[in-house]
């Protein structure tokens, strides 16, 4: 294989953006000198979407190894998708899922070093095939192993406990083992994809000002603190709970390498109001490298060519750094 990593590339939904910033993405040249991607989907199709959005990206077909300089296609689809963009149906959901299948199996059998995943629509995808919440619980499922979502822009890092699952479940899920996994993981993950020597966390409590000393709520003080010490007695360095509110608006989470929140909406809302469009979403505690930009699918603009790719190309990049930062601590 390559010295440099090979990315294998799902094109996500094909009525969505995905392909418009996997080939705006590639059409800047420096790409190239940080890996060889290869996108698992049908050459014809790329081919047809270049034209239609004007770009001058280098393609050629996978035939044998690939090499410098080329966005690579795995022709896997057998045909042209049928593509009428912004359309919610079942058969983009499947393309969808072909694509994302071949690329992770890629990665699985050493044929890549790294997946980087375009947005899937979750109800278009959803089958029996595919019966899970999103690309986080297909891939834990495949390779193994309990994942974790990280979304990362620059050193503001946060993660989730708890992730694609309704607010009604969330404290019914947090546990003490769920919890000490999820720090744990994260710990690792500092240390060996982003190279913190000795990761600081924060931790998130779960109800409003981290339940005022019971006055809203039990879990923080009754769950979570107990666990903070636990953690701090293994030598893993992390505080709080801390009320996200006054955490994120008092910018706590630069004295932090990474924010540790027990739900979705509690860290990501503060992530994403100030790295919207160029964080990146990290799936830590897997075998493989897997990262993909913090948008979705944007139905509302597809084909037209609008699309900013600044999240898939940092997506891409982040894989090679972790790819890279794993080579160097075998």
């Amino acid at each position: 294989m390559s010295a440099l990593p090979v990315i294998a590339i799902s094109i996500g939904d094909p009525n969505g953006v995905g392909l418009e910033v996997i080939l705006k993405t590639f059409n800047h040249p420096s790409l190239f000198d940080c890996c060889i991607p290869v996108v698992y989907g049908d050459f014809e199709y790329v081919k047809q979407q270049q034209q239609h959005f004007g770009t001058a990206v280098p393609i050629a077909a996978l035939e044998g190894a690939p090499s410098k300089g080329f966005l690579y296609v795995k022709s896997i689809l057998g045909q042209v998708p049928d593509v009428v963009y912004g359309a919610q149906v079942p058969e983009a959901g499947r393309v969808a899922f072909l694509s994302l299948q071949a690329a992770a199996l890629a990665v699985q059998d050493g044929e890549a070093n790294a997946l980087v995943t375009a947005p899937i629509h979750k109800a278009s995808i959803k089958s029996d095939a595919f019966p899970f919440a999103g690309h986080t619980h297909y891939l834990a499922n495949l390779w193994g192993n309990k994942a974790l979502m990280v979304l990362v822009h620059d050193n503001l890092r946060v993660a989730l406990v708890t992730d694609h699952i309704p607010l009604s479940e969330v404290t019914k899920k947090l546990s003490k083992s769920l919890l000490l996994e999820k720090a744990r993981q994260l710990y690792k993950s500092l240390k060996s994809d982003f190279g913190c020597d000795a990761p600081k966390i924060a931790l998130l409590g779960v109800n409003p000002h981290a339940g005022d000393q019971g006055v809203i709520g039990s879990e923080d003080d009754l769950l979570l603190k107990p666990i903070i010490e636990e953690l701090n007695q293994e030598g893993i360095r992390i505080k709080g709970p801390f009320a996200a509110d006054g955490f994120f608006g008092q910018k706590s989470y630069v004295d932090f390498d990474a924010v540790l929140s027990c739900y979705h909406d509690q860290g990501l809302v503060g992530f994403k109001t100030l790295a919207f469009g160029k964080g990146v979403n990290v799936t830590a505690g897997l075998p493989h490298v897997r990262t993909s930009p913090d948008h979705g699918t944007a139905f509302d603009i597809a084909g037209k060519g609008i699309a900013n790719h600044a999240s898939f190309a940092a997506a891409v990049k982040m894989a090679c750094t972790i790819w890279n930062t794993r080579q160097k601590n075998l």
